[in-house]
């Protein structure tokens, strides 16, 4: 069983319309539909935006369906000259960016409890998934920090302190929570996101252009490599 969580309809509806044998079960507001995706079993879930949405999401998900993996494949601000619209990042961990107790002195982005502050992503499935990636993507395919907060950032100064601060190469607000989620359930996960706006002061013009094209090229990604991993 893979799991797939998305934060918005964009995400995911192509995942589930290639999907075949489905079942939909509401809980906590929230459609998890289960079928068979390449031969593969998945279940796939909108979380909504937002941490606790992707958290919650992603718990009941661990709970109900007890997943192999879980992938959450989006859209994301990118960070840094290097990185443009169209390209991917697969991600190498995870950072929740707004987690700070510094005043305790803590590290901005530690995790009480856990003791980390990066959440690693599978490895070796983000490497098949990496490779895939590059027989579909126009643009840059790459590894990289994806960091988490409850802002939708389109300041560049945001963005500079973010990649000064973590190394981030993209910046969004769910996969962080996912793969908190993930870590504490000993669930292997992966995000992939695929880069629809520059996370600048053009951010919300950027971002309704891009946004479409971008999700529906991970979604191309997904099924093409569910087979795979």
């Amino acid at each position: 069983m893979i799991g797939i969580i998305g934060a918005m309809d964009i995400e995911v509806d192509g995942i589930k319309s290639e999907m075949q044998e489905t079942e939909i079960k509401n809980i906590a507001g929230l459609d998890f539909v289960k079928g068979n995706l390449g031969g593969v079993e998945t279940v796939v879930a909108r979380c909504n935006p937002g941490k606790v949405n992707a958290a919650a999401c992603a718990q009941i998900m661990a709970l109900e369906y007890n997943p192999e993996l879980i992938i959450n494949p989006g859209v994301a601000g990118g960070i840094g000259e290097g990185v443009k619209i169209g390209d991917l990042i697969v991600g190498e961990s995870c950072i929740q960016y707004d987690m700070d107790t510094s005043a305790l002195g803590d590290p901005v982005g530690f995790i009480s409890g856990l003791g980390v502050i990066e959440f690693p992503c599978a490895k070796e499935t983000a490497a098949k998934i990496k490779a895939e990636a590059e027989k579909i993507y126009d643009g840059q395919v790459m590894d990289g920090i994806i960091v988490t907060g409850d802002k939708f950032v389109s300041d560049g100064e945001v963005c500079l302190k973010l990649k000064e601060q973590f190394g981030a190469k993209a910046c969004e607000m769910e996969s962080g929570a996912i793969a908190h989620v993930c870590y504490m359930n000993n669930i292997p996960f992966v995000a992939l996101r695929s880069i629809s706006d520059n996370a600048n002061d053009d951010a919300s013009v950027d971002y309704p252009t891009f946004a479409k094209a971008a999700a529906a090229k991970t979604v191309e990604l997904i099924n093409a490599v569910i087979d795979k991993i």
